[in-house]
């Protein structure tokens, strides 16, 4: 037999549950108009630290004159701190590592705009950028004040173990051009090598007291697509 009363304890049940409901997303919206806006700039991450960084109008980081990230001083719960004339206090911090933002790679000493059909592949230490839809990669490395000429023999034995490995490795060896900075490429094609195609390649630049390298890796000869890569390359915008 059925009691009459039973089926009110389900609409006293869900009234309950929405009632949660009700109290929980409630709850969330006072958190989330007591949150601080952050003015003048955003909360940006490199793969270590967090930045309350200051911003262009368009949207883009601020640095100063040493190429040091401009930072908004902030309080403990994460307000902006203005000085004595009402103005947000900023701070310069040195960049240490890659800060992607959107479609932006802020490094230490340069900047670079992904380019379409390109996208971010896991830049920590250094920039590494991939082809959507391939095995095509780029790594920027910052090698520091290492000459160019050792920075090259260092690839160089790397590209003849490759050669020592598979007898149908195809060398590339020569001097090009980025732009107006020379450079040299150096590389190693292996069109076949247990079931798949390997190719490693690297350039190197200087810039200023700088040495750069740009390691290429695929599954395929990156040698023909050499415009591609330099083109990239000469959309680097150095900070000093």
């Amino acid at each position: 037999m059925v009691k009459k009363n039973q089926p009110m304890k389900g609409k006293i049940t869900m009234k309950k549950y929405l009632a949660l409901i009700f109290t929980f997303v409630l709850i969330l919206t006072v958190f989330t108009a007591c949150k601080p806006k952050l003015q003048g700039g955003l909360v940006i991450s490199d793969s270590k630290e967090s930045y309350a960084a200051a911003t262009n109008e368009d949207g883009g980081i601020k640095r100063d004159a040493a190429g040091n990230l401009v930072v908004l001083v902030t309080d403990s719960k994460g307000r902006n701190v203005k000085d004595e004339n009402g103005e947000l206090m900023t701070n310069a911090v040195a960049i240490e590592r890659p800060i992607v933002l959107g479609r932006r790679i802020e490094c230490p000493d340069y900047a670079i705009n992904i380019p379409d059909g390109w996208s971010d592949s896991k830049t920590a230490s250094d920039l590494i950028i991939k082809k959507d839809g391939s095995e095509d990669q780029i790594k920027i490395i910052t090698a520091g004040d290492i000459s160019l000429n050792d920075a090259v023999m260092g690839s160089q034995e790397l590209i003849g173990n490759i050669k020592q490995a598979a007898a149908n490795a195809v060398e590339e060896n020569k001097k090009i051009n980025i732009g107006e900075m020379e450079a040299h490429y150096i590389a190693a094609f292996v069109p076949e090598f247990q079931g798949k195609a390997i190719y490693q390649g690297f350039i190197f630049f200087k810039h200023n007291s700088q040495t750069y390298s740009v390691s290429l890796s695929s599954d395929r000869n990156l040698g023909e697509s050499l415009d591609e890569i330099t083109g990239i390359l000469e959309t680097i915008e150095f900070v000093l």
